[in-house]
C-alpha cells in the first residue's frame, strides 16, 4: 500500500487479520466504502477513527434471523439491534407474518424492496416453497438472489411455516441442487414432538421446563439423519440450522466424510443456557429446538473448539412478553431476541474465558458465515472487502440491560448477565451506523445482498459428482 495516499477513512487500532493474528497499533485504509489494505505505518485519510487500545474486527455476520416472526419487530428494529451488536450483515428467514411466507418470486422481490427501504445493515434473504405446487419457483427465486432455501420437518403454521413432506423434500432437494444454493433445515421429528406434547398436557405437565422435556433429543437427531440422507441421494448442499446436540454435529461430520455437502450451526443460546433457564425465566426461555442439559452444552463447546460447528448464529425470533409468559408452556410462543448480543456473548464466553481464540471466534461469526453463504466481500478486512468493521473494547466489563437494547419487544433472556467485551462503534462500508450507545443512521443505509454464484463457498464434494441413481 502507498502510505502517502489519502484515503477517505483510516482506522488506527489493533487490526484483526484473517488468520486470527492482530496487527497491533496498525492502520486500516478505506476508500469508496472498501478496504484498501492494512499497514504497520501511519496512513493519511480525510477522516481518522482513533481506536487505540481497542480491537478492530470485521463486522459480524448473523446467518439466522427472523425479522418478521413478530409484526411488532420488523426489519428496521432487527437491523438497528444488529448494528448495536456489531453485526453488519444478517441473513433473514422467509417465514414472515402475517402468514406471508417468501415462497414466490413476487414475494421475494417485494421483500427485497422492503430491505432497501427499512434496513440499517446489509441483508441476505432466504426463500422457501409451499408443500404443494410447481417447484420451478425454486430456480426463479434463486435467480432473484435468494441465498438459500429454508425447510422444516415440523409444522409451526400450515401456511407461514409448514412441514414439507418427505416426498416433496426429495424432489425439492434435487431442484435446489441445480441452483448450487444450500437447503437450510429445521430438524425435529413431528410425530415424536406432537405425541409427547399431547402426553405431557394430558398428565398436566405444563410447567416451563416441560417444554424441553417433551421434545427429546431423538426428535432432533432422527430428523437430522433423515435430512442428511436426502442430501446424500440428491446432491443438495445441506445446512443444518440451530443444532442443540453433539449428536447432530457428529452426524454431519460422518456424512461429510462420505462426501455429503453439509454444514451446521448452533446458536448462542445453546452454548449459554440450559433447560434450567426455563425454570428460572419461564416462557422467556422457550425456543425450538429446546434448551438442553449441561452435558449437551459442554459437548457443543468441545465441538466448537474442535471445528465441528461451522458457525454460531442468534436465531433471533422475538415476541412480546404477553406471548411468552403463559400459564401453560405449550401455549407460549417459541423464540427469543438475540441479534444484538450474539458477538458480545460469544466473545465473552469464548475468547475472554480462553475457550476459543480470536481467530476461531471470527470463523464462527464473521468469515465463516460470509464464506458459507457466498459473500466473499464480507467477514474480513483484506483489500477489496466491504469496509464493515467493529471497534471493540475487549476489556470492558459490564452488565447486559434489556431496557437499553434496541429490540421493539423490549426484553432479553440475557438481562443481568455480566459480560466482558463491548462494541464501541459499528461501521458499514466505511460509514458509522452505531456509536455512543445509539444507532447513528436512519433506515435505508443497509442493502440487499443477492447470492453470487461465482463465490467459492466452503463445502465438501461437488454437485456434479452426485446422481439420483447413486448406488
Amino acid at each position: 500500500m502507498n502510505d502517502t495516499a489519502t484515503h477517505d477513512l483510516v482506522v488506527h487500532g489493533d487490526i484483526a487479520l484473517s488468520n486470527g493474528m492482530v496487527l497491533k497499533a496498525g492502520w486500516l485504509g478505506i476508500t469508496n466504502g472498501l478496504v484498501t489494505g492494512s499497514s504497520e505505518t501511519p496512513l493519511s485519510g480525510i477522516e481518522t477513527v482513533d481506536a487505540s487500545g481497542h480491537l478492530v474486527l470485521p463486522g459480524f455476520v448473523d446467518a439466522h434471523v427472523h425479522t418478521r416472526s413478530c409484526r411488532d419487530e420488523g426489519i428496521t428494529a432487527t437491523t438497528k439491534a444488529a448494528a448495536a451488536g456489531g453485526t453488519t450483515t444478517v441473513i433473514d428467514m422467509p417465514f414472515d407474518k402475517p402468514a406471508r411466507p417468501v415462497n414466490s418470486r413476487e414475494r421475494f422481490e417485494a421483500k427485497v424492496a422492503d430491505v432497501g427501504n427499512e434496513a440499517v445493515v446489509d441483508v441476505g434473504l432466504y426463500a422457501t416453497f409451499p408443500p404443494e405446487g410447481d417447484l420451478g419457483i425454486i430456480a426463479d427465486m434463486a435467480a432473484a438472489g435468494a441465498v438459500g432455501f429454508k425447510v422444516s420437518t415440523i409444522e409451526v403454521d400450515p401456511i407461514r411455516f409448514p412441514r414439507i413432506p418427505d416426498g416433496r423434500l426429495y424432489e425439492a432437494f434435487q431442484e435446489i441442487a441445480h441452483t448450487g444454493r444450500p437447503v437450510a433445515a429445521h430438524q425435529e421429528n413431528q410425530e415424536i414432538v406432537l405425541a409427547q406434547a399431547k402426553a405431557f398436557q394430558a398428565r398436566g405437565d405444563t410447567t416451563p421446563v416441560d417444554h424441553a422435556l417433551s421434545r427429546p433429543a431423538v426428535a432432533e437427531a432422527e430428523a437430522a439423519g433423515r435430512l442428511l440422507e436426502l442430501a446424500y441421494w440428491s446432491g443438495a448442499r445441506l445446512h443444518m440450522v440451530h443444532g442443540t446436540l453433539p449428536r447432530t454435529f457428529e452426524l454431519i461430520e460422518w456424512n461429510r466424510a462420505k462426501g455429503v455437502q453439509a454444514s451446521g450451526e448452533t446458536c448462542i443460546q445453546y452454548l449459554l443456557l440450559t433447560m434450567d433457564a426455563l425454570r428460572e425465566q419461564g416462557g422467556r426461555a422457550k425456543c425450538n429446538p429446546p434448551l438442553r442439559s449441561q452435558e449437551n452444552v459442554d459437548g457443543l463447546w468441545r465441538q466448537v473448539q474442535e471445528g465441528l460447528v461451522d458457525i454460531v448464529t442468534s436465531d433471533h425470533s422475538p415476541y412480546p412478553l404477553h406471548r411468552k409468559e403463559t400459564d401453560n408452556i405449550f401455549e407460549a410462543y417459541a423464540g427469543m431476541p438475540g441479534v444484538e448480543t450474539l458477538g458480545t456473548l460469544l466473545y465473552s464466553e469464548g475468547v475472554a474465558t480462553g475457550r476459543i481464540g480470536l481467530g476461531r471466534f471470527l470463523e464462527l461469526v464473521s468469515a465463516g458465515p460470509a464464506t458459507l453463504f457466498g459473500y466473499s466481500q464480507k467477514g474480513h478486512l483484506e483489500a477489496g472487502a466491504d469496509a464493515d468493521f467493529v471497534v471493540f473494547d475487549p476489556d470492558a466489563e459490564w452488565t447486559l440491560d434489556e431496557s437499553k437494547m434496541h429490540y421493539a419487544v423490549g426484553w432479553s433472556p440475557y438481562h443481568g448477565r455480566r459480560v466482558r467485551g463491548r462494541v464501541v462503534s459499528t461501521w458499514l462500508r466505511g460509514r458509522c451506523v452505531y456509536k455512543d450507545h445509539a444507532v447513528a443512521v436512519a433506515p435505508t443505509n443497509g442493502r440487499f445482498l443477492p447470492a453470487r454464484d461465482d463465490d467459492d463457498r466452503s463445502s465438501n464434494g461437488s454437485r456434479e459428482s452426485y446422481s439420483n441413481d447413486r448406488a
